[in-house]
């Protein structure tokens, strides 16, 4: 299948900035053995990350919908060098605060208009190029954290983030030395994007993503823990995390092709139907395999509800508003997942994990109901009136 210029320049340059952003995870441990933050300051740490990137999708994002386009997405890698920068260089847990602080940032103003100029190339095939780009992303994700363990041994703690600041050099570069296309532009533009929740579709894609997004949270915070109290080593939990990457990065472009062909509404409502009594199967094994098994099925099932949730936006969002769309759902996923992950780290010492996990599985089928019956009869297409 042919790929645009575009949309293979913005792939590129989706996989090596969300890489850079995340080889701190693999190196949180080793900066607070090596500078004696208590563990609270891991907390700061990841917390800066949420509050600014849900920030900059509000406040920031929807400036590309009034001709800044260009500008924001080369900001992404500028701001992802600065903070690997801070982290090398740095000794003291705020100088860490900040520089995770500008990893957010850099996401925040990098993704909503990536997502939103590769569902404008074309008319068709929204949620097709949409899962490609969230499938990198992922992919990206993952890679930043096991390259970073692999370099730190013998390079030393600081290194790592000097080569990634390197690599997001080079997403710096792919987006600098190509041509970008302008967004459409309206008088609505400069408006904050709370309101396009008036619009159906983008109040319906929106509590499909946050649905989905609400076990993301949970594995953020406890998947490293659980797996280990059930018995899983470090290298099992880091295979269990390629595992489920692993699908997702495969099937999120065939799981947008199939929101596009069969209907964007039913493809998230039928995905999300899987997603939930698997999250709450989770907690119920002995075996660290047994949840890691689920979770192949889960990413496999998240790869076409996800893109098409956001398809489902990318084609609902009002003219001249489709980034700050996109910034809207990111913004809400970011929330969601940071209030779970706080909850869930308390509920975990005082409940079981059957009861944890299965408490979040409910509330994906819940929330996920409100939108499908939000969505009018007919709707499956997702070409819902707004």
């Amino acid at each position: 299948m042919t790929v645009a210029p575009t949309e293979r320049f913005l792939l590129a340059s989706a996989f090596t900035l969300a890489a850079s952003n995340s080889v701190v995870f693999a190196l949180l441990g080793n900066l607070q053995d090596e500078f004696g933050f208590g563990d609270i300051g891991l907390g700061f740490i990841a917390a800066s990350g949420f509050v600014v990137s849900f920030l900059v999708q509000v406040f920031v994002a929807p400036l590309a919908d009034r001709g800044h386009t260009k500008s924001l997405l080369l900001a992404g890698p500028i701001l992802a060098i600065v903070g690997n920068l801070l982290f090398a260089s740095g000794s003291s847990l705020v100088q860490f605060i900040v520089a995770r602080a500008l990893a957010g940032a850099a996401a925040g103003v990098f993704f909503p208009p990536a997502r939103a100029v590769v569902a404008s190339l074309s008319t068709e095939r929204v949620s097709e190029r949409i899962g490609a780009l969230s499938g990198i992303e992922l992919a990206g994700f993952v890679t930043g954290p096991v390259i970073g363990g692999l370099l730190v041994g013998p390079l030393g703690l600081r290194w790592p983030f000097v080569i990634f600041s390197l690599l997001a050099f080079v997403a710096g570069v792919l987006v600098i030395s190509r041509p970008v296309p302008a967004l459409a532009s309206s008088t609505e533009s400069a408006r904050l994007p709370f309101g396009l929740l008036r619009h159906r579709p983008v109040l319906v894609g929106t509590l499909f993503a946050v649905a989905l997004a609400l076990p993301v949270g949970l594995y953020d915070s406890l998947w490293d823990r659980y797996l280990t109290d059930l018995g899983a080593s470090d290298a099992v939990v880091g295979l269990s995390l390629a595992a489920y990457a692993a699908p997702f990065v495969l099937l999120s472009r065939r799981g947008g092709r199939l929101a596009d062909r069969v209907g964007h509404v039913r493809v998230a409502f039928l995905g999300l139907l899987v997603v939930a009594p698997l999250t709450a199967a989770y907690g119920w094994f002995d075996d660290p395999l047994a949840p890691i098994a689920i979770g192949v099925v889960e990413a496999s099932a998240q790869a076409a509800a996800a893109p098409a949730a956001l398809g489902l936006i990318a084609r609902g969002a009002p003219a001249g508003r489709a980034a700050a769309a996109q910034g809207l759902v990111g913004a809400c996923n970011q929330l969601v997942a940071a209030g779970v992950a706080i909850v869930a780290t308390w509920g975990y010492g005082a409940t079981t994990p059957a009861t944890l996990f299965t408490v979040v599985g409910a509330a994906l089928l819940i929330l996920g109901s409100i939108a499908r019956w939000l969505a009018p009869r007919g709707a499956s297409a997702g070409r819902l009136s707004s």
